[in-house]
């Protein structure tokens, strides 16, 4: 072997070496290594996760220790009887009659938790009806109402809005009634309606390790879960729709007479100049319902007068009364006279309209003033679109 040929050897034989050197090196000491690091990423990407997760269940907890504080217990047995002696103290609570509590078959809710029913009937007045209803909503424990019907006596109700006789006339032999009937079936809070209600309160299910509260003390809240103040609903009184209708009585106060002025010069009578009333049958026009079909507010007025048509159909921008409809809210109208405003109460003639005043109805108040900035946004817009 030449010398060269030894060279070559040497060379071929270290590069081998370096090659397998270098691969050692790479599988015994880089390479785990590198999966030590990729294991270590990996555990800090899942300790963020799990601590993620252990806020959720943390919050999760806590709502729902809140929600199972609103729970009257946690046996369906024990809430059941609960839920019965708190409904038949509200009924006796506002005076309601003939009333019946019936228990019904335990429900199964997807998410675990039991649904425990009642029917409800009785009898009484619309005030003791709407006292019940309100103070249903003010306890603060889980229930809600799936059904709730109102409904009286037709053919009393009958005999009460109309003086006309029934077709056919009376027949022979019966004695015509009595002239005080309307008062012997009514009292001043109307006819006896018949209530019938479904009521439904929640049982929670139980968490891994986590106490439920049992036997949870019944609150009453001064608003609840109502919509609108309370108020709002006692409005509804003074519009009882089972009552027959009633003109207002007009009070007339007697002008003090008053000695003339010994200087007082004499003057010759006067004629009145009668002025015709722009506002004539204000005291027969009732704002019976406000709502929203398709989108657009809508009220309806309900006149006296026109007892056997439908009540009127207005929306925005239409005349009404003396002045225009700026305004459909659900506790009433906004009508603009003039430069004034006024608002019409829901349930309440034209005559008790009041002036608009943001102190005592800022509810109101602010309503009308998101109403006209979107109008104003969206005739600027129709400006644009036409000038374009």
């Amino acid at each position: 072997m030449t010398r060269r040929e030894k060279i070559l050897g040497l060379c071929v034989g270290g590069t081998l070496g370096g090659l397998a050197l270098v691969y050692a090196v790479n599988w015994a000491v880089l390479r785990p290594f590198q999966t030590v690091r990729d294991q270590i990423a990996e555990e800090h990407r899942r300790s963020w996760t799990l601590r993620t997760q252990y806020r959720q269940v943390e919050n999760i907890e806590d709502e729902w220790k809140q929600l199972a504080g609103r729970t009257l217990a946690d046996d369906p047995q024990d809430t059941q009887r609960r839920f019965l002696e708190d409904m038949q103290h509200l009924l006796a609570l506002h005076g309601l009659r003939d009333t019946k509590v019936a228990p019904g078959a335990f429900l199964t809710y997807k998410d675990g938790s039991r649904g425990v029913p009642l029917t409800i009937s009785a009898a009484g007045t619309l005030k003791e009806v709407l006292g019940f209803l309100c103070d249903f909503y003010c306890r603060d424990y889980l229930a809600r109402l799936d059904k709730v019907r109102i409904t009286a006596d037709q053919g009393v109700l009958g005999d009460v809005n109309t003086n006309r006789p029934r077709p056919g006339g009376m027949r022979q032999g019966r004695t015509p009634p009595a002239s005080g009937r309307r008062e012997q079936q009514f009292g001043p809070e109307g006819p006896v309606l018949k209530l019938s209600v479904s009521a439904v309160t929640l049982v929670l299910p139980a968490l891994r390790g986590v106490d439920c509260p049992t036997e949870s003390e019944i609150i009453e809240l001064s608003g609840g879960r109502l919509q609108r103040e309370r108020a709002a609903y006692n409005a509804i009184l003074d519009r009882n729709p089972f009552m027959p209708y009633q003109p207002p009585v007009v009070v007339q106060v007697p002008t003090p007479a008053t000695q003339p002025h010994p200087e007082a010069v004499k003057t010759e009578p006067t004629t009145p100049v009668v002025v015709a009333n722009p506002r004539e049958g204000a005291d027969q026009k009732f704002v019976r319902v406000t709502t929203c079909l398709d989108g657009e507010p809508v009220a309806w007025v309900y006149d006296e007068q026109r007892r056997d048509q439908p009540p009127d159909k207005f929306y925005l921008d239409d005349k009404i009364d003396d002045g225009k409809l700026l305004l459909i809210h659900p506790r009433g109208l906004v009508v603009r006279v003039g430069k004034e405003d006024f608002f019409y109460p829901l349930g309440k003639n034209f005559v008790e309209r009041e002036k608009l005043d943001p102190d005592e109805q800022p509810e109101i108040w602010e309503a009308l003033r998101e109403e006209m900035a979107g109008s104003k946004e969206e005739a600027a817009h129709a400006d644009g679109e036409t000038s374009g």
